[in-house]
Protein backbone atom coordinates (compact mmCIF):
# COMPACT_ATOMS: atom_id res chain seq x y z
CA UNK A 1 0.00 0.00 0.00
CA UNK A 2 1.53 3.77 -1.04
CA UNK A 3 1.75 6.21 1.46
CA UNK A 4 -0.96 8.76 1.34
CA UNK A 5 -0.54 12.03 0.82
CA UNK A 6 -2.65 12.95 3.89
CA UNK A 7 -3.61 10.82 7.22
CA UNK A 8 -5.28 10.96 10.45
CA UNK A 9 -5.03 8.34 12.74
CA UNK A 10 -7.57 8.18 15.98
CA UNK A 11 -7.80 11.51 15.74
CA UNK A 12 -10.14 13.20 18.55
CA UNK A 13 -11.18 16.56 19.63
CA UNK A 14 -12.74 17.23 22.74
CA UNK A 15 -13.91 20.82 24.08
CA UNK A 16 -14.62 21.46 27.95
CA UNK A 17 -17.40 23.32 28.25
CA UNK A 18 -18.14 26.03 31.40
CA UNK A 19 -21.74 26.25 32.20
CA UNK A 20 -23.13 28.99 34.39
CA UNK A 21 -24.36 26.35 37.10
CA UNK A 22 -23.19 22.99 37.79
CA UNK A 23 -19.87 21.44 36.94
CA UNK A 24 -18.07 21.28 33.61
CA UNK A 25 -18.95 19.07 30.53
CA UNK A 26 -16.80 17.70 27.78
CA UNK A 27 -18.39 17.91 24.28
CA UNK A 28 -16.95 15.77 21.79
CA UNK A 29 -16.78 16.95 18.87
CA UNK A 30 -14.33 14.49 16.85
CA UNK A 31 -14.48 10.57 18.02
CA UNK A 32 -11.33 8.10 16.64
CA UNK A 33 -11.25 9.55 13.16
CA UNK A 34 -8.76 7.64 10.72
CA UNK A 35 -9.16 8.47 7.07
CA UNK A 36 -6.49 8.52 4.41
CA UNK A 37 -6.15 11.08 1.32
CA UNK A 38 -4.39 9.54 -1.47
CA UNK A 39 -2.91 11.40 -4.26
CA UNK A 40 -4.82 12.84 -7.25
CA UNK A 41 -8.59 11.40 -5.33
CA UNK A 42 -10.93 13.60 -3.94
CA UNK A 43 -12.49 12.63 -0.55
CA UNK A 44 -15.59 13.54 0.25
CA UNK A 45 -17.01 13.79 3.76
CA UNK A 46 -20.69 13.88 4.09
CA UNK A 47 -23.15 13.95 7.00
CA UNK A 48 -25.43 16.33 9.12
CA UNK A 49 -24.73 20.04 10.82
CA UNK A 50 -22.83 19.23 14.01
CA UNK A 51 -21.42 16.15 13.33
CA UNK A 52 -17.68 17.20 13.10
CA UNK A 53 -16.79 17.83 9.95
CA UNK A 54 -15.56 21.40 10.16
CA UNK A 55 -14.13 20.31 13.23
CA UNK A 56 -12.14 17.43 11.39
CA UNK A 57 -11.24 20.34 8.84
CA UNK A 58 -9.33 22.58 11.23
CA UNK A 59 -7.74 20.00 12.89
CA UNK A 60 -5.92 18.53 9.44
CA UNK A 61 -5.31 21.96 8.70
CA UNK A 62 -3.73 22.33 12.30
CA UNK A 63 -5.55 25.44 13.18
CA UNK A 64 -6.75 23.56 16.45
CA UNK A 65 -4.69 21.03 18.38
CA UNK A 66 -6.35 17.32 18.78
CA UNK A 67 -7.45 15.96 21.77
CA UNK A 68 -5.53 12.60 21.00
CA UNK A 69 -4.45 11.18 17.09
CA UNK A 70 -2.22 12.36 15.07
CA UNK A 71 -2.46 14.03 11.47
CA UNK A 72 0.49 12.83 9.26
CA UNK A 73 1.40 15.01 6.02
CA UNK A 74 3.44 13.02 3.77
CA UNK A 75 3.81 10.02 6.46
CA UNK A 76 5.34 12.84 8.83
CA UNK A 77 2.86 13.97 11.75
CA UNK A 78 2.29 17.74 11.99
CA UNK A 79 3.44 17.18 15.86
CA UNK A 80 6.95 15.61 14.88
CA UNK A 81 7.51 18.30 11.84
CA UNK A 82 10.01 20.94 12.22
CA UNK A 83 9.61 24.65 11.31
CA UNK A 84 10.71 23.90 7.41
CA UNK A 85 8.63 20.81 7.58
CA UNK A 86 5.56 22.94 8.63
CA UNK A 87 6.20 25.79 6.45
CA UNK A 88 5.78 23.25 3.18
CA UNK A 89 2.81 21.83 5.09
CA UNK A 90 1.15 25.59 5.38
CA UNK A 91 2.21 25.63 1.67
CA UNK A 92 1.40 22.03 0.44
CA UNK A 93 -2.05 22.06 2.07
CA UNK A 94 -4.75 25.16 1.49
CA UNK A 95 -8.49 25.45 2.85
CA UNK A 96 -11.56 26.84 1.08
CA UNK A 97 -14.16 28.91 4.05
CA UNK A 98 -17.77 27.75 3.83
CA UNK A 99 -18.65 31.42 4.09
CA UNK A 100 -17.36 33.30 1.56
CA UNK A 101 -18.33 36.33 3.51
CA UNK A 102 -17.10 36.41 6.46
CA UNK A 103 -13.19 34.34 5.01
CA UNK A 104 -12.00 37.47 2.97
CA UNK A 105 -10.55 40.68 5.41
CA UNK A 106 -13.51 43.52 4.21
CA UNK A 107 -10.37 46.47 4.37
CA UNK A 108 -8.32 44.45 1.96
CA UNK A 109 -8.48 44.70 -2.05
CA UNK A 110 -9.36 41.26 -3.49
CA UNK A 111 -5.65 41.11 -5.77
CA UNK A 112 -3.84 41.81 -2.41
CA UNK A 113 -5.90 38.79 -0.68
CA UNK A 114 -5.28 36.49 -3.38
CA UNK A 115 -1.63 37.56 -3.88
CA UNK A 116 -1.06 37.45 0.39
CA UNK A 117 0.01 33.39 0.19
CA UNK A 118 2.81 34.44 -2.28
CA UNK A 119 3.93 36.85 -0.14
CA UNK A 120 4.17 35.28 2.65
CA UNK A 121 5.79 31.68 1.02
CA UNK A 122 8.40 34.27 -0.76
CA UNK A 123 7.02 33.12 -4.22
CA UNK A 124 6.71 36.62 -5.85
CA UNK A 125 6.83 39.84 -5.60
CA UNK A 126 6.61 43.28 -7.74
CA UNK A 127 5.90 42.52 -10.97
CA UNK A 128 5.96 39.16 -10.75
CA UNK A 129 3.42 39.02 -7.85
CA UNK A 130 0.97 40.97 -9.96
CA UNK A 131 0.93 38.48 -12.86
CA UNK A 132 0.39 35.84 -10.56
CA UNK A 133 -2.45 37.23 -9.45
CA UNK A 134 -3.86 38.13 -12.60
CA UNK A 135 -3.27 35.08 -14.00
CA UNK A 136 -5.49 33.04 -10.73
CA UNK A 137 -7.90 35.12 -11.26
CA UNK A 138 -8.41 34.11 -14.68
CA UNK A 139 -8.17 30.47 -13.42
CA UNK A 140 -10.97 31.04 -11.33
CA UNK A 141 -13.01 32.90 -13.70
CA UNK A 142 -12.32 36.26 -12.69
CA UNK A 143 -11.33 39.75 -14.53
CA UNK A 144 -7.72 40.66 -13.61
CA UNK A 145 -9.12 44.60 -13.78
CA UNK A 146 -11.07 43.95 -10.86
CA UNK A 147 -7.85 43.25 -8.37
CA UNK A 148 -7.98 47.15 -6.77
CA UNK A 149 -11.85 45.92 -5.64
CA UNK A 150 -13.04 44.84 -1.93
CA UNK A 151 -15.01 42.15 -1.08
CA UNK A 152 -18.49 43.80 -0.73
CA UNK A 153 -18.17 44.71 -4.53
CA UNK A 154 -18.50 41.43 -5.29
CA UNK A 155 -21.32 38.30 -5.10
CA UNK A 156 -21.13 35.30 -2.96
CA UNK A 157 -20.35 33.38 -5.89
CA UNK A 158 -17.52 35.77 -7.33
CA UNK A 159 -16.35 35.68 -3.52
CA UNK A 160 -16.08 32.00 -3.18
CA UNK A 161 -13.79 32.35 -6.70
CA UNK A 162 -11.60 34.93 -5.11
CA UNK A 163 -11.52 32.39 -1.63
CA UNK A 164 -10.53 29.54 -3.99
CA UNK A 165 -7.76 31.66 -6.28
CA UNK A 166 -6.03 32.73 -2.89
CA UNK A 167 -6.57 28.73 -1.84
CA UNK A 168 -4.26 28.09 -5.09
CA UNK A 169 -2.10 30.67 -4.89
CA UNK A 170 0.78 28.72 -3.06
CA UNK A 171 0.66 25.99 -5.49
CA UNK A 172 -0.53 23.40 -3.00
CA UNK A 173 -1.21 19.19 -3.38
CA UNK A 174 -3.93 19.19 -1.45
CA UNK A 175 -6.91 21.46 -0.99
CA UNK A 176 -9.68 21.18 1.54
CA UNK A 177 -13.15 22.25 0.82
CA UNK A 178 -14.94 22.95 3.81
CA UNK A 179 -19.17 23.41 2.64
CA UNK A 180 -17.91 25.50 -0.19
CA UNK A 181 -21.08 25.97 -1.62
CA UNK A 182 -23.76 25.96 1.16
CA UNK A 183 -24.14 29.40 1.27
CA UNK A 184 -24.69 29.53 -2.64
CA UNK A 185 -27.78 29.65 -4.55
CA UNK A 186 -27.79 25.90 -6.56
CA UNK A 187 -26.95 27.62 -9.80
CA UNK A 188 -23.65 29.03 -8.47
CA UNK A 189 -23.12 25.96 -6.55
CA UNK A 190 -23.14 23.71 -9.87
CA UNK A 191 -20.73 26.48 -11.40
CA UNK A 192 -18.51 26.29 -8.33
CA UNK A 193 -18.51 22.35 -8.26
CA UNK A 194 -17.28 22.50 -12.14
CA UNK A 195 -14.36 24.80 -11.28
CA UNK A 196 -13.41 22.97 -8.45
CA UNK A 197 -13.58 19.57 -10.40
CA UNK A 198 -11.81 21.60 -13.65
CA UNK A 199 -8.78 22.87 -11.27
CA UNK A 200 -8.60 19.29 -9.83
CA UNK A 201 -7.46 17.97 -13.21
CA UNK A 202 -5.84 21.14 -14.23
CA UNK A 203 -3.24 21.21 -11.28
CA UNK A 204 -3.24 17.33 -10.15
CA UNK A 205 -4.70 18.23 -7.02
CA UNK A 206 -6.22 16.09 -4.39
CA UNK A 207 -9.18 17.06 -2.55
CA UNK A 208 -10.73 16.88 0.78
CA UNK A 209 -14.79 18.21 0.06
CA UNK A 210 -17.03 18.37 3.13
CA UNK A 211 -20.69 18.73 3.15
CA UNK A 212 -23.85 17.99 4.21
CA UNK A 213 -25.53 17.22 0.75
CA UNK A 214 -24.78 14.04 -0.43
CA UNK A 215 -25.73 15.18 -4.42
CA UNK A 216 -22.97 17.47 -4.13
CA UNK A 217 -20.50 14.86 -2.68
CA UNK A 218 -21.77 11.96 -4.76
CA UNK A 219 -20.87 14.13 -8.32
CA UNK A 220 -17.57 15.30 -7.05
CA UNK A 221 -15.65 12.40 -4.97
CA UNK A 222 -14.09 8.98 -5.65
CA UNK A 223 -14.25 8.08 -2.39
CA UNK A 224 -16.64 9.13 0.46
CA UNK A 225 -16.76 8.99 3.99
CA UNK A 226 -20.32 9.11 6.56
CA UNK A 227 -19.70 11.24 9.67
CA UNK A 228 -22.42 10.75 12.63
CA UNK A 229 -21.82 12.33 15.82
CA UNK A 230 -17.81 12.59 15.51
CA UNK A 231 -17.22 9.56 14.13
CA UNK A 232 -16.68 7.58 10.46
CA UNK A 233 -19.96 5.25 10.64
CA UNK A 234 -18.92 4.19 6.58
CA UNK A 235 -16.27 4.81 4.23
CA UNK A 236 -15.85 3.04 0.75
CA UNK A 237 -15.56 4.08 -3.47
CA UNK A 238 -18.65 6.50 -4.19
CA UNK A 239 -20.76 4.18 -6.21
CA UNK A 240 -20.68 1.48 -3.42
CA UNK A 241 -21.50 3.99 -0.97
CA UNK A 242 -25.13 4.78 -3.11
CA UNK A 243 -25.76 1.77 -4.61
CA UNK A 244 -24.44 -0.87 -1.56
CA UNK A 245 -24.70 1.02 1.33
CA UNK A 246 -23.83 -1.14 4.91
CA UNK A 247 -24.79 1.30 7.72
CA UNK A 248 -28.48 2.05 8.85
CA UNK A 249 -27.91 6.40 8.62
CA UNK A 250 -25.84 6.23 5.08
CA UNK A 251 -29.21 4.02 4.23
CA UNK A 252 -31.50 6.66 5.49
CA UNK A 253 -29.21 10.16 3.97
CA UNK A 254 -29.35 8.28 0.78
CA UNK A 255 -33.21 7.96 0.74
CA UNK A 256 -33.50 11.41 1.58
CA UNK A 257 -32.06 12.44 -1.48
CA UNK A 258 -34.24 13.97 -4.25
CA UNK A 259 -35.12 11.68 -7.24
CA UNK A 260 -37.75 11.78 -9.93
CA UNK A 261 -38.87 8.75 -10.65
CA UNK A 262 -41.80 5.75 -9.93
CA UNK A 263 -43.33 4.90 -6.49
CA UNK A 264 -41.89 1.60 -6.44
CA UNK A 265 -38.08 3.31 -5.89
CA UNK A 266 -36.54 3.19 -2.53
CA UNK A 267 -39.19 4.75 -0.12
CA UNK A 268 -37.88 7.76 2.32
CA UNK A 269 -36.68 7.03 5.37
CA UNK A 270 -38.03 9.27 7.84
CA UNK A 271 -35.40 8.84 11.78
CA UNK A 272 -37.02 9.06 14.93
CA UNK A 273 -36.03 11.80 17.65
CA UNK A 274 -33.03 14.06 16.77
CA UNK A 275 -29.18 13.65 16.73
CA UNK A 276 -28.14 13.21 20.39
CA UNK A 277 -26.25 15.74 21.68
CA UNK A 278 -21.88 16.14 21.67
CA UNK A 279 -22.31 16.63 25.35
CA UNK A 280 -24.09 13.32 26.11
CA UNK A 281 -23.14 10.67 23.48
CA UNK A 282 -25.18 6.95 23.89
CA UNK A 283 -23.35 4.05 25.10
CA UNK A 284 -22.52 1.40 22.14
CA UNK A 285 -23.48 2.55 18.94
CA UNK A 286 -24.00 6.30 18.82
CA UNK A 287 -26.39 5.63 16.21
CA UNK A 288 -28.63 3.13 18.23
CA UNK A 289 -31.21 5.89 19.77
CA UNK A 290 -32.05 6.53 15.99
CA UNK A 291 -31.85 3.29 14.37
CA UNK A 292 -35.02 1.21 12.94
CA UNK A 293 -32.72 -2.11 13.34
CA UNK A 294 -31.20 -1.78 16.88
CA UNK A 295 -30.67 -4.66 18.88
CA UNK A 296 -29.63 -4.93 22.60
CA UNK A 297 -25.75 -5.30 21.46
CA UNK A 298 -26.14 -1.70 19.60
CA UNK A 299 -27.07 -0.11 22.76
CA UNK A 300 -24.24 -1.92 24.57
CA UNK A 301 -20.82 -2.23 22.80
CA UNK A 302 -19.78 0.35 20.27
CA UNK A 303 -19.25 -1.43 16.72
CA UNK A 304 -15.79 -0.57 15.03
CA UNK A 305 -15.61 0.50 11.17
CA UNK A 306 -14.58 -2.76 10.15
CA UNK A 307 -13.76 -3.64 6.15
CA UNK A 308 -16.83 -5.97 5.24
CA UNK A 309 -15.67 -5.94 1.40
CA UNK A 310 -12.51 -4.45 0.03
CA UNK A 311 -11.82 -1.39 0.03
CA UNK A 312 -15.54 -0.52 2.05
CA UNK A 313 -15.91 -0.39 5.67
CA UNK A 314 -19.14 0.13 8.12
CA UNK A 315 -19.34 0.62 11.85
CA UNK A 316 -22.19 -1.96 12.37
CA UNK A 317 -22.93 -5.10 14.50
CA UNK A 318 -25.35 -6.43 11.38
CA UNK A 319 -24.33 -4.99 8.49
CA UNK A 320 -24.05 -8.27 6.76
CA UNK A 321 -27.47 -9.30 8.23
CA UNK A 322 -29.42 -6.12 7.27
CA UNK A 323 -28.09 -5.38 3.64
CA UNK A 324 -26.59 -8.54 2.47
Amino acid sequence: MTMPLLETREITKRFTTTPSFGPRQVLTAVAGVSIRLEAGETLGIAGESGCGKSTLAKLIMGLTPPSGGEVLYRGTPLSAMASADLRAFRKGVQIVFQDPFSSLNPRMRIGETIGEPLQIHGLARGKALQERVADLMQQVGLSPDHAQRFPHEFSGGQRQRIGIARALAAGPQVVIADEPVSALDLSIQAQIINLLMSLKQKFGLSFLFIAHDLSVVRHISDRIAIMYLGRIVEAGPRDAIFASFLHPYTEALVSAIPRVGTATERQRIILAGDVPSPLAIPAGCPFSSRCRYARELCRAETPQLDEKEPGHCAACHFSNDLFR
